[in-house]
């Protein structure tokens, strides 16, 4: 009985020497374990309570009062993270072009409202796609204030300058006017016309510049934007409300004509073909075939503005192409079977 006692501790030994097994020295310390599992957790949960906290107080209306401003730029604008919150949430752009709206400011305050969250946007590393759609028709409303504005008072300004104009003109050269009246009136419609046209063409650079600061905007968006693949079909949803809205945008004169359109419709494609590359192997089989069939038989708006030269690839071909290729990196197509001539091979076991 000691014997064989002694051999199966020999066998155990020259089993542990082969295998390299360490057995362990002591117990664990379980209660140390738990006191560290306890600490990871607490510490998760500060985190977790420190961020909620801290987009709480992004997530805070603007006081619009000279104090509530001050403390906007020095404690929210300027804080490290701002650029963090705003690719999810762009509600104090919106904000401060609604209170530049109800107290008369003009273009310009739009165009320094749009500049001021476009230096955010470069900060930020992306830009939540679903967020940002959400947020363009509130812009678009925000922004046909100025625009409508503009255009509205034009004709008030027209005529307030030519009335000034007039009645310094009639003041000084009356004399004049009663002794040369066709003369007079031959100068004073040039000098007129001349004034006018610098005005019209006054009014429209402003507008237009306005007008490529919006798509300037929505372009930088456009390039950063990103999905989650979790969601994949959801995404292809996005990225055509997102072309739909931008429409919207132009139909509303946002943007200055068809070419602006087509801009933003190209940076969508080309980012959301980034997001195919990125994401290819965890998209389903259902999202690339429902993609591309959507694709072939649907007019789309994100494919429907043409192209600059008609030998250029089409947005259509383009998103096709890629979507067809990266579907053949992540769903391989089956090897074929192999298949034997039967009668061959019965001859070759007979010789």
């Amino acid at each position: 009985m000691y014997k064989d006692k002694m051999f199966e501790i020999l066998i155990l030994i020259f089993f542990i020497s082969c295998t390299g097994i360490v057995l362990p020295k002591q117990k664990p310390n379980v209660k140390a374990l738990v006191a560290q599992a306890q600490e990871t957790q607490h510490i998760a949960e500060q985190e977790s309570k420190q961020e909620a906290d801290l987009i709480n107080f992004f997530y805070r209306p603007i006081d619009f009062s000279a104090n509530g401003i001050e403390h906007y730029f020095k404690y929210v604008y300027n804080h490290p993270e701002y650029a963090h919150y705003v690719p999810y949430n762009l509600s104090h752009m919106i904000q401060f072009l609604d209170h530049g709206s109800k107290n008369g400011q003009s273009e310009a305050f739009a165009v320094s409202v749009i500049k001021l969250f476009m230096q955010k946007i470069k900060a930020s590393p992306y830009v939540d796609a679903e967020s940002f759609v959400q947020f363009l028709p509130k812009f678009a409303q925000a922004m046909q204030p100025y625009l409508q504005k503009k255009e509205a008072t034009f004709l008030q300004d027209v005529q307030d300058v030519l009335k000034d104009r007039l009645t310094n003109i009639f003041t000084k050269y009356f004399s004049y006017f009663q002794k040369n009246p066709d003369g007079f009136m031959t100068s004073l419609s040039e000098q007129l016309a001349k004034q006018t046209n610098q005005l019209c063409t006054q009014q429209h650079i402003e507008v237009e510049q306005l007008k490529k600061d919006i798509l300037r905007f929505i372009e930088i968006c456009a390039n950063k934007l990103v999905w989650s693949s979790k969601d994949d079909m959801q995404a292809w949803y996005v990225c055509n409300k997102f072309a739909y809205e931008t429409q919207q945008c132009l139909d509303k004169k946002l943007l200055t004509d068809q070419n602006a359109f087509d801009d933003v419709c190209w940076s969508l494609v080309h980012r959301f073909c980034y997001f195919l590359e990125l994401s290819a192997p965890s998209l389903s089989l259902y999202f690339y075939e429902q993609v591309i069939n959507d694709l072939k038989t649907k007019p789309l708006i994100l494919t429907l503005a043409e192209e600059q030269e008609d030998l250029m690839t089409s947005k259509r071909s383009h998103l096709l192409s890629r979507l067809q290729m990266y579907k053949d990196v992540a769903y391989p197509k089956q090897s074929m079977s192999l298949s034997f001539d039967e009668e061959m091979l019965k001859k070759s076991i007979i010789a």
